[in-house]
């Protein structure tokens, strides 16, 4: 039986999709186009034509399937439709579920984000704390919305196991969903100059081969209708800049920038696209979602599935010297 694959072309899904092939599974992805696919040439690889909008193709893809990654979403900070995320994350994510449930799938994973359980206060997040501040973006509360969807459909008896990666970072493609190591690319090309604010707030940072042998483990291991913290080590911004400069064999001059003049240069950037139709830099809604604290406790992910959390500087060697190797000329 075979394993399908929603949003394989993302940064998450081509990294999922190598190593399942790798392991010999027979995996079937679910594309726009053929032209999207690197895989074309591995026989362990199909490729069926469609869409998460398209419950016809949905169904035709669902034939013979066992298993389900759906990683398909609209990561991306902004929008020119801001409809986009509702259609994609949350009435995707409802067809996905819906011919799962049709087919008889035996289980199913759904990616989704930790931004849904909102920020920490004095102690890291884990599954069972509750929200305690409003969504900043469309993006969280769509993935929320998404969450309540496929907890809806355990209930119905559907196995499904939802996964909350935090802020990713490592080798792979630049999707515009994976900023962190963007961040160490720009600052290896000596183009990343500043600190958001006083640089103390706190975020979790996993590296992304740690997280997809999560989703495998959680395939395997994972309860139906549980959400499992996919988080990292808990440092600072200005720990993580330290560490990117430690490993990166120099220092760049680094700036704080107070949070006003961010918020005055996200709503520069969104008037501009609003104008343009060109994607803005930073927008005031990410802004103010970076003054907050985003500590997060995996432990339930490490007790139940046998999740790594990886040493930063040790995720962040790695990270560098696959991009001076692949993108730094």
């Amino acid at each position: 039986m075979s394993i399908l694959i929603t949003g394989a072309t993302g940064y998450l899904g081509t990294k999922l999709t190598q190593l399942l092939a790798d392991r010999g599974e027979s995996v079937r992805l679910l594309q726009r186009s053929n032209l999207q696919s690197k895989f074309s040439d591995r026989p362990e690889i199909s490729i069926v034509l469609g869409d998460i909008m398209d419950k016809e193709s949905l169904k035709n893809a669902m034939k013979g399937i066992s298993k389900v990654y759906h990683m398909a979403a609209y990561a991306r900070f902004w929008a020119k439709d801001p409809l986009i995320y509702q259609n994609i994350n949350v009435e995707g994510t409802r067809n996905v579920l819906d011919a799962a449930w049709n087919a008889g799938i035996q289980k199913m994973v759904h990616t989704s984000t930790a931004g849904v359980v909102g920020p920490s206060g004095k102690l890291p997040m884990n599954e069972d704390m509750p929200r305690n501040a409003g969504f900043f973006n469309l993006y969280e509360k769509t993935k929320w919305e998404a969450e309540n969807l496929s907890m809806g459909y355990a209930g119905k008896g559907l196995n499904v196991t939802i996964v909350n990666p935090s802020r990713v970072y490592g080798p792979g493609l630049d999707t515009g969903s994976n900023p962190i190591t963007k961040i160490v690319e720009l600052y290896l090309q000596k183009k990343w100059h500043i600190i958001p604010g006083s640089g103390n707030d706190l975020g979790s940072y996993c590296y992304v081969d740690d997280v997809i042998e999560g989703h495998v483990m959680a395939m395997e291991k994972g309860r139906s209708g549980e959400r499992y913290l996919f988080g990292g080590v808990n440092a600072t911004f200005n720990e993580l800049m330290d560490s990117i400069s430690r490993n990166s064999g120099f220092q760049n001059k680094l700036l704080h920038i107070p949070f006003p003049l961010l918020l005055i240069y996200g709503n520069a950037q969104l008037w501009y696209a609003g104008v343009s139709g060109k994607q803005p830099k930073i927008t005031p809604e990410w802004v103010r979602k970076y003054k907050y604290n985003w500590a997060l406790d995996s432990t339930k992910a490490i007790n139940e599935l046998g999740y790594r959390v990886r040493p930063l500087n040790e995720g962040l060697q790695l990270t560098i010297e696959w991009l001076k190797k692949n993108r730094i000329r």
